[in-house]
């Protein structure tokens, strides 16, 4: 078998020749993004906030691929919600260099699931002074997980209001609580009165109603009682609700006893900054999904924040501890606790529960308890499912050297997928071949096996169904270079006529096997005997080396010194039946559907 040396690519456009600009955008991440309704706040797959989405506009003016920062070119960068008017560009949407980036999940605040970029790009030809305005539009939609939970969470931008010594207030004077509900409507803010009972929060200036999604608190309102207020965010469903507190501390030892976590006014105080975590669940009881469950905690000895330790008393099954930091006198603390997939809590009958946490401070301790309760389970759904391949540590080798690793991304939804089967293929002699044994859902590449470039593909199996997608690889220092160049450009219209590829190919800098004539529809003027002209035929969509005896032109028995090989991948990547040879070929623009990759490998 012919040991192939080098290998490259070219794309080549069919554009129309109604309007002689032209433009496409590219995407650096899917145009669905998978959306999880079952934690709050909701995450997303894959995150804009974490993977920035890049849209990079592609323009042809003719069949010339133009620059973005040509001289001429003005691009402007719209967006519409579903079938809404255009509106400018907002927060987390930024233009530069006519790329746009959305370093946002900016599909959680569309009311449509759907939301459309649009590209307008001006260019002004200051040869025949004329303006060219087209345009061209990328659409991403959200697709949500399935619903199955009633979910309430309750944050609060401050826990404490602090006292000094001559009892005035110093640092916060009010603590404003945001609610987050799923699947569950709010019904009202309360606070627990002095005889242990929940009874409506009052209304006051700062709050005009108590069933909003926020909530005032003052030191001043009368909800506080042994300086500690408990203010509960109740909802449509009585067992679907949450708590927190906000504590009055002081500095000196004077007051009234009864903070809580403490021995009194000016004493010990512990706040946690979670004390309660609905858990969703499914109908037989056990966690629909794996819950990571953060509780900040910090201390205080008077109003002067301290160092302090905690200890995980006895978890229900299917609870871990994840990490637990120490809180110091300038950080807080945390506990991380993980609530494992498919755990049952204790039972399918236990709806809740506490865990004990043990502070110490100074030697003294002080035990608080973190409520958990399970939600109930909502309507079911369909996820949908997003697959791809992704190279961590690049998809570049320097002189076939060393290794790369391919890995992939699977999500149902937006829960990873741990139960499908793979199978990889390369892409070598004109079509995709699977390798022998690569069935993992990663795959490890030698430097040795990439000449140039090399492309590969993995098919996911899930749920009855196929899922694949395809990524390049290239070796940058290869012994040997080859670059495709094209007569006619890289771009045809309307679907007539045709280009000719051809490959010119270096080593140390220096071409070797270079053409043996040039490159035309014409015989060239005046040949010496035994020249060399390849004949382009557009009638024949055929390119035919040919030598001249010195009367004639006649079709050449001498071949290159290498081997070019030719093949072609349609606008989907899938390997299409074109098989040609010679360094040389007729590319027609009946074999363009859009667009094609055409790859030549060089052997010997």
């Amino acid at each position: 078998m012919p040991t192939v040396l080098t290998s490259s690519q070219q794309t080549f456009v069919d554009i129309t020749d109604q309007r002689k600009l032209s433009a496409y955008i590219t995407s650096n991440l899917p145009k669905t993004q998978s959306e999880n309704p079952n934690v709050l706040p909701h995450t997303y797959v894959p995150s804009w906030a974490e993977t920035h989405l890049v849209l990079t506009p592609v323009l042809f003016l003719d069949q010339t691929n133009l620059e973005l920062d040509a001289a001429g070119v003005t691009i402007t960068w719209k967006r519409k919600d579903g079938t809404g008017a255009e509106a400018s560009l907002i927060s987390g949407e930024t233009v530069s260099g006519g790329i746009l980036t959305v370093s946002k999940d900016k599909l959680a605040a569309s009311s449509s699931g759907m939301l459309t970029y649009l590209c307008y790009v001006s260019y002004y030809d200051s040869e025949t002074r004329n303006t060219v305005n087209i345009s061209s539009d990328i659409t991403f939609t959200l697709v949500r997980n399935a619903e199955n939970a009633k979910l309430c969470l309750v944050n609060a931008d401050t826990y404490v209001f602090k006292y000094n010594t001559s009892s005035a207030l110093v640092g916060a004077t009010q603590a404003t609580l945001t609610a987050q509900v799923q699947g569950v409507s709010i019904s009202k803010w309360q606070y627990k009165n002095s005889s242990g009972a929940w009874a409506d929060y009052p209304t006051t200036q700062d709050n005009s109603s108590i069933t909003g999604g926020t909530l005032v608190v003052k030191p001043t309102h009368t909800v506080f009682f042994n300086n500690v207020a408990q203010i509960k965010l109740a909802t449509d469903d009585p067992d679907v609700y949450d708590t927190v507190s906000i504590t009055k501390i002081y500095d000196g030892a004077k007051g009234d006893p009864g903070v809580a976590g403490g021995d009194g006014q000016g004493g010990l105080s512990v706040i946690l900054g979670n004390e309660a975590q609905t858990v969703a669940c499914n109908a037989n009881g056990n966690v629909a999904a794996e819950l990571t469950v953060t509780i900040p905690f910090t201390a205080y000895l008077g109003i002067e924040q301290v160092a302090c330790t905690c200890t995980v008393g006895t978890l229900p099954s299917g609870v871990t501890v994840k990490s637990n930091t120490a809180a110091t006198t300038s950080k807080s603390g945390s506990v991380v606790l993980v609530f494992a997939a498919n755990a049952n809590l204790g039972g399918a009958s236990v709806l809740n529960g506490t865990i004990d946490l043990t502070f110490t401070v100074s030697g003294k301790s002080v035990v608080k308890k973190f409520a958990w309760t399970k939600s109930s389970k909502g309507s079911n759904g369909v996820n949908a499912v997003v697959f791809s391949i992704y190279a961590p540590n690049g998809t570049v080798v320097q002189n076939q050297s060393g290794s790369l690793t391919l890995a992939t991304s699977a999500y149902s939804g937006a829960t990873p997928i741990s139960t499908a089967t793979y199978q990889w293929a390369k892409y070598e002699g004109g079509k995709w071949v699977n390798i022998s044994n690569a069935t993992a859902s990663t795959l490890t590449v030698a430097g040795a096996d990439i000449v140039n470039i090399q492309s590969y593909r993995c098919t996911m199996t899930y749920g009855g169904q196929q899922y694949t997608d395809v990524i390049t690889v290239e070796d940058k220092s290869d012994p040997y270079v080859s670059e495709m160049l094209s007569i006619g450009g890289f771009t045809v219209k309307n679907n007539l006529g045709g280009v000719v590829p051809y490959v010119i190919v270096r080593t140390n800098r220096q071409e070797v096997d270079p053409l043996l004539g040039s490159i035309s529809e014409t015989a060239p003027s005046s040949p010496a005997s035994g020249a060399f002209w390849y004949k382009v035929d557009h009638t024949a969509k055929t390119v035919t080396l040919m030598k001249y005896n010195g009367e004639t032109w006649v079709a050449a028995t001498e071949k290159q010194e290498l081997t070019y090989t030719w093949y072609m991948q349609d606008k989907d990547g899938q390997s299409v039946e074109y098989e040609k040879t010679g360094k040389v070929i007729y590319l027609s623009a009946e074999d363009i559907d859009s667009l094609v990759t055409l790859q030549c490998d060089v052997s010997k």
